[in-house]
């Protein structure tokens, strides 16, 4: 028999895992979407100030009215995070019993940090990892940022960002380091941090948390990535499933004025998955004259161009693009067109339990017009060697610390000391990566 969760007061995963069960239990609905749709109408709820209203009465349609008025301010007020004209799936007798056991937590009380984890923990739930979607672990996204020191000046791009991790850690550090508060946080949000992929649920979710973080609106957008200005006929139309075709040329055109290139890209691509198309392949240096490209490559090269001169990345890849001959002519493409900074090689049990793909971190700067590449450079490798979870792709907690810790102080990673070098070695080389 399934083992059945318990709804203990204070702990969200325990919430999250019995709401799933009370979704899944006589009804037809997807408990993602369900759930999701709750914790917008609770967290609406609980910000907006009023009376609560998100509780169980002693008329379920009652209760149903509520929740489904909740959902509507939300959707005015948070614009994008919900689908137009949402409304409860679940029947009013349903919803009742899911409102009654997510009543007693508060979410607003608990620290930001709790609530993205709720969040990366929801959508990976339901993420295809088929497709290579491994959300990354966010002691991960945290050594990335920390090494690339974003500023509030500077613009920062996650071209497939999912859920939104890079772009969250990305603007705590921003805060965390420059004290923004009130409208300087909601301006650097609405004109320094932009998002894009091609998932409309991760889309929605990434949204969700930037306005919970940043108090405004954040440029979290459903786009193809990879589709370039110079790629029509094949994608000149809208796709079937309602993806757009707008590129991210388009999305900057209309929204940031002489805009140049991204000062900084932190992301993390799809591992799986071959680009066929030619119109597509014969956009790209690495698609020419090749029946097929693995999309990470090609996502690699399209970060590169979208970086401007002097601009500065951190993105994951599968080991074997370090390594393995037959992508020699990728990494002499790399060297030609950026400094490579760095080189991380993360342990094989980073991405578990999603996947044993063993992957490293590629941190580079893009060259000036005209720049000159030398092959005496200096890189900084670094190699951790306890990356954070054990062989059950679960976590290891460092002993001693209380429940309120973050994740980076909570896991038991070797990261610390890799900053530190990463920077001694930027003073030694005389590099100055920032704004």
């Amino acid at each position: 028999m399934a083992k059945r969760h318990s709804n203990r007061v204070g702990d969200l995963e325990s919430m999250f895992l019995r709401l799933e069960e009370l979704v899944l239990a006589n009804s037809g609905e997807d408990e993602f979407e369900e759930v999701y749709k709750l914790l917008i109408a609770k967290l609406w709820d609980e910000r907006s100030g009023k009376t609560r209203r998100f509780m169980p009465h002693e008329d379920e349609e009652k209760t149903y009215a509520e929740v489904h008025s909740l959902l509507r301010e939300a959707e005015r007020g948070w614009p994008g995070i919900l689908e137009q004209g949402v409304r409860p799936g679940l029947t009013p007798e349903h919803l009742q019993v899911c409102v009654e056991a997510f009543a007693r937590h508060s979410i607003s009380g608990n620290s930001f940090e709790v609530l993205d984890g709720l969040f990366e923990f929801m959508v990976s739930r339901a993420a295809k990892g088929s497709k290579g979607q491994y959300f990354t672990p966010r002691y991960v996204v945290e050594l990335c940022v920390q090494m690339l020191d974003p500023r509030s000046c500077e613009t920062v791009l996650d071209p497939a960002c999912g859920s939104g991790g890079f772009l969250v850690h990305s603007l705590n550090h921003v805060v965390k380091n420059e004290g923004l508060t009130g409208a300087a946080l909601r301006d650097y949000c609405e004109s320094k941090m932009w998002g894009f992929d091609i998932d409309p649920r991760a889309v929605r979710v990434a949204k969700a948390l930037m306005v919970l973080a940043g108090d405004g609106n954040a440029n979290t957008l459903r786009v193809n990535s990879l589709l370039k200005p110079d790629v029509g006929g094949l994608f000149s139309r809208a796709a079937d499933d309602g993806a757009s075709v707008l590129t991210i040329e388009d999305v900057m055109r209309g929204r940031a004025r002489n805009h140049k290139g991204f000062d900084v890209i932190l992301t993390n691509p799809p591992f799986a998955g071959e680009v066929r198309e030619r119109q597509m392949l014969d956009a790209y240096m690495v698609g020419h004259n090749k029946p097929r490209v693995e999309r990470d490559i090609i996502f690699l090269e399209r970060c590169v161009e979208l970086l401007r001169p002097g601009g500065r990345m951190a993105i994951v890849l599968p080991h074997n693009k370090f390594a393995a001959d037959e992508f020699s002519e990728v990494r002499e493409w790399v060297i030609e067109q950026c400094r490579v900074l760095a080189v991380v090689g993360l342990g094989r049990h980073t991405f578990l339990p999603h996947t044993h793909q063993k992957a490293s971190i590629l941190f580079v700067q893009k060259r000036i017009p005209r720049g000159i590449a030398n092959r005496d450079e200096s890189i900084f490798f670094a190699l951790s060697e306890r990356d954070g979870k054990n062989s059950k792709g679960q976590l290891n907690v460092r002993p001693g610390l209380h429940d309120g810790s973050s994740v980076w102080d909570k896991v038991d990673h070797d990261f610390e000391p890799i900053i530190s070098g990463f920077k001694h070695f930027c003073n030694e080389e005389k590099l100055s990566i920032g704004a």
